[in-house]
């Protein structure tokens, strides 16, 4: 029930703005968007806090927490290497250039980076497969994530959204444990995916 609310959510947002010049003004647009990425940033900040908080009440607390670095860290391998395997496999499958097939799998999610990026460097046909297929990687991970045993395991599907919007999701089908190892996660992913496309656009 909480997914099918957070992607019919998600899916009024997106009809919204995708509608927006023909039912509002700009300037009111304008507006809601600043405050809304406002209002975003917020409740991240708070949320992070109340995560930590709650880690900071458990007992053994300083051993969680170098133990989530640790798997946060190991995850964040496990994401890499299986977003550059996956790319590799698009690429002898579908036929797709091995440059843009590993670069869109490399954007592990963060498609406001890749999308651009993309088009700017290798065309506007990778950049809206790079847009898309991280857009849907983020969508995947709202409906798969609840249905996976291993919660921290699964932590890498949403690549670098787990440090943001799915972080709320892992945290309530999980715990304050791998929720802070989901942020961890993908506070490396977002460290590693602007390097590692520049690294391959440059070289492939």
């Amino acid at each position: 029930m909480f997914v099918a609310v957070i992607l019919l959510i998600l899916a009024s947002g997106i009809t919204t703005g995708y509608v927006r010049e023909y039912i509002m003004p700009e300037s009111i647009y304008t507006t809601i968007d600043f405050f809304s990425s406002e209002i975003v940033q917020i409740v991240l900040i708070a949320f992070i806090f109340l995560i930590g908080l709650d880690m900071g009440l458990m007992e053994s607390r300083m051993e969680k927490i170098k133990r989530s670095w640790k798997l946060g860290g190991l995850v964040a391998v496990g994401t890499v290497t299986g977003s550059l395997i996956a790319g590799l496999v698009i690429h002898l499958i579908l036929k797709v250039p091995l440059s843009i097939a590993l670069s869109v799998c490399a954007g592990m999610g963060w498609y406001s980076l890749t999308g651009p990026f993309l088009s700017k460097t290798l065309g506007a046909f990778a950049g809206a497969l790079g847009f898309g297929a991280n857009f849907l990687r983020e969508v995947l991970t709202f409906i798969s994530y609840p249905k996976f045993r291993d919660k921290t395991s699964a932590i890498s599907i949403g690549g670098a959204t787990t440090m943001d919007t799915t972080l709320p999701l892992i945290a309530k089908f999980s715990d304050s444990e791998r929720a802070l190892i989901a942020f961890i996660h993908g506070f490396f992913i977002t460290i590693i995916v602007p390097v590692l496309l520049s690294i391959l656009v440059e070289v492939l």
